[in-house]
């Protein structure tokens, strides 16, 4: 991890989240952070003190189980708060949050402002809204006896904004299955006539 010192890039992606207005706090308040892929920006072990707002990139949330196995908990890209339910419970999850692309996002740290925070609606408004689409995503598709065509089709109509498949890869982690399992699906869906292929790869729900 590394700090961006370009206040122009920084005060760019200020206002490409619109957090001046939701946060009501001076830029000096925020650092431009750097992630490489492969580096953590979450870990357990450590406290996590900081908000981070996704700019850039694509982040993986997951946990360990007992046997050193990792579960799938969330893949997400821009636009991604990290930190706002420890900012709520007050006190760090057991997930990991690695960045799966270089990351680019903007950090306060968040004990400093708490009292303000606490008592900004627009900020809080806000926090909500992070906290429903991570849980719209666990209670739509985090039934593991769901077919996967299912929750493929789900995911599309009910989260995916322009209702395209763009990357298996991805898709694989947020569905919680196989590369198999998932173009199995994409086949399916499409001799239903419910997928339409418009490249390699790519493809667009019918809607």
């Amino acid at each position: 991890m590394k700090t961006l010192h370009q206040s122009d890039d920084k005060s760019r992606w200020l206002k490409a989240l619109g957090l001046p207005k939701k946060m009501n706090l001076p830029q000096s308040a925020f650092r431009l952070l750097l992630y490489e892929k492969g580096e953590l920006l979450v870990n357990p072990e450590q406290p996590m003190e900081n908000l981070l707002f996704v700019c850039a990139g694509e982040v993986h949330i997951y946990g360990l189980r007992e046997d050193g196995s990792t579960f799938s908990v969330y893949l997400a890209d821009q636009r991604i708060i990290l930190g706002d339910l420890e900012f709520i419970r007050q006190t760090d999850l057991p997930f990991y949050t690695e960045a799966t692309s270089d990351v680019i996002c903007l950090s306060l740290f968040a004990a400093r402002h708490r009292k303000e925070l606490e008592q900004n609606p627009a900020f809080l408004t806000f926090l909500l809204e992070s906290l429903a689409e991570k849980f719209q995503l666990i209670f739509l598709l985090g039934n593991p006896s769901q077919p996967v065509a299912e929750k493929l089709e789900t995911y599309l109509r009910e989260i995916e904004p322009d209702h395209e498949i763009k990357s298996i890869r991805a898709l694989t982690q947020k569905l919680q299955c196989s590369r198999a399992q998932l173009q199995r699906a994409v086949r399916g869906l499409c001799e239903e006539k419910k997928l339409v292929k418009l490249g390699q790869g790519h493809y667009r729900l019918s809607l």
